[in-house]
């Protein structure tokens, strides 16, 4: 079964086993790292909130002291010593109307703060009860502040210039810069990046030479010997290292590599038994061939020589008893009639029987005389017409190939004679640089070749496996076309430099 592969992904084993350990490494330490820097940016975060509610509870008690003293002179050092400071981006006291009454350098001191500015809305659109102390936000320079609010309630020590009734007399305003801290933040991520690079190139390298040598190098040899085997080369047993589940594959495989060489030595053994009996039923068939077309020529000659040479008698014989007859004798003469009559029948069924056995003309005169006298003979008293293209064949073959072909052709008349039903027959032979090709073509009912079986029951098969068989000992091939309602085309091809039909001694 072929499992679907995406094309981004790797087909090495050595870069998925590195894509197995780097990408959960990088799930992995990315969540710790995450979760450091969450945590890193929760403490700076309350660090920066220490720092604002630090410098909120100096300012607010140093500021109670001078005001108390009517020491605004000594207020306002302070908040300048303050200011001085890098991470302090603005340090405003107001009063309950948002007005700016002290500032670091007197800077923007009378400046009324607008709640309706963008860095305000954090806090303002949120009801009263509801705003933080602290929070982060934008300022309209773009800089980017921790700010405190740290309200200044009244108290009886206030009294003296506030009135009693109010709850708050002032509010504390602190922006302290988040780029100092954020710098830190970025460092810490860059060094544990750092980190975790080195731990992950460091965890590839090892896991890589340990997986190499512990699996990937052990595997490698399984897939040269499997590789080995599948182009038929006989690899040399893998060595099985350590029992673990790679050398219970090695094992296995060793079976069954032994397994497959010792099948391959018996299916060897098996071809070359089969090819030996092959030759042997080759030699044995051809000695059958030449046996049968010698006693084919044996019983022609002796029908010939013999019956032949008895019906000549006796029709000479016939001839004188006819002088002995009575010219009125007519009983005798119709017997006579009768007794010629029966010569001539028998002569003809002899040269039949002749002809079906062993045509002399085929040893006298060759392959298309000897086509030509038996399908005069085969198709006399039938409607069915013929014709024997050999304008392009004038020699002579060897005689074991002339017998073959003229068998196959015979075979074939035969067939279309039996079950064509056909109206014509064409043969045509050629015979050129070597090479004989010839044709058997009828216009009758046609067969489907793959239908008809070689056994016992069908004639036409064991007629069509024959004619195969002698053209096969020849060392030529013989092609069938037809189909049902189309005629039939009977094709013999052969080499005559290759000829292996001889008889043997």
């Amino acid at each position: 079964m072929d499992y679907p592969t995406s094309r981004f992904l790797p087909t090495g084993l050595h870069a998925k086993v590195a894509l197995g350990v780097i990408v959960p490494l990088l799930l992995i330490l990315g969540l710790f790292t995450a979760v450091g820097y969450r945590r890193q940016r929760e403490a700076t975060l309350a660090e920066l909130s220490k720092l604002a509610a630090y410098t909120g509870r100096v300012v607010e008690s140093d500021l109670r002291h001078q005001m108390m003293e009517s020491d605004f002179t000594g207020l306002q050092v302070l908040l300048d010593t303050i200011g001085e400071q890098e991470e302090i981006r603005r340090l405003y006291l107001l009063d309950t109307a948002g007005r700016v009454i002290f500032a670091p350098q007197e800077r923007e001191v009378g400046l009324r703060l607008n709640n309706s500015r963008q860095d305000c809305q954090p806090c303002h659109s949120l009801p009263p009860a509801d705003r933080p102390d602290s929070v982060v936000v934008t300022t309209p320079a773009g800089d980017r502040v921790f700010r405190s609010m740290a309200p200044i309630e009244n108290s009886p020590e206030c009294a003296q210039c506030h009135d009693g009734g109010e709850h708050l007399i002032g509010m504390l305003l602190i922006d302290v810069s988040v780029v100092p801290f954020t710098e830190r933040l970025a460092a810490y991520l860059r060094q544990n990046l750092l980190l975790w690079l080195s731990i992950i190139a460091s965890t590839i390298l090892v896991v890589y030479f340990v997986v190499d040598r512990l699996v990937l190098h052990r595997l490698a040899g399984v897939v040269l010997a499997i590789g080995r085997v599948s182009r038929g080369i006989e690899p040399p047993p893998v060595p099985e290292g350590s029992p673990d589940e790679i050398g219970q594959l090695v094992r296995a495989f060793n079976r069954m590599a032994h397994q497959i060489e010792s099948r391959q030595r018996q299916n060897q053994a098996l071809s070359d038994q089969l090819q030996q009996q092959s030759r042997q039923r080759g030699r044995l068939l051809r000695r059958l061939i030449t046996a049968q077309e010698d006693e084919r020529i044996r019983v022609a000659r002796e029908l010939h020589d013999e019956l032949g040479q008895s019906l000549t008698g006796l029709s000479l014989r016939a001839q004188a008893l006819e002088r002995y007859l009575p010219p009125d004798d007519d009983r005798g003469q119709a017997i006579l009639d009768q007794i010629r009559a029966l010569v001539t029948g028998t002569t003809e069924q002899m040269y039949d029987i002749i002809m079906a056995l062993r045509p002399s003309v085929l040893d006298d005169l060759g392959l298309v005389s000897a086509l030509h006298a038996y399908t005069e003979r085969a198709l006399e008293g039938s409607d069915l017409a013929f014709e024997i293209d050999d304008h392009c064949f004038h020699d002579r073959l060897p005689p074991a190939v002339e017998t073959a072909l003229f068998r196959a052709f015979q075979e074939g008349i035969t067939n279309v004679l039996r079950h064509a039903d056909a109206s014509h027959i064409r043969i045509k032979l050629v015979c050129a640089d070597g090479f004989f090709k010839g044709e058997l073509a009828d216009d009758g009912r046609g067969f489907a070749p793959a239908a008809v079986e070689p056994n016992g029951h069908d004639a036409r098969g064991l007629g069509l496996l024959g004619m195969e068989e002698r053209i096969t000992q020849c060392g030529g091939e013989m092609e069938i076309l037809s189909a049902p309602g189309r005629g039939t085309r009977i094709r013999f091809s052969l080499s005559l430099y290759e000829v292996t039909c001889a008889p043997e001694d």
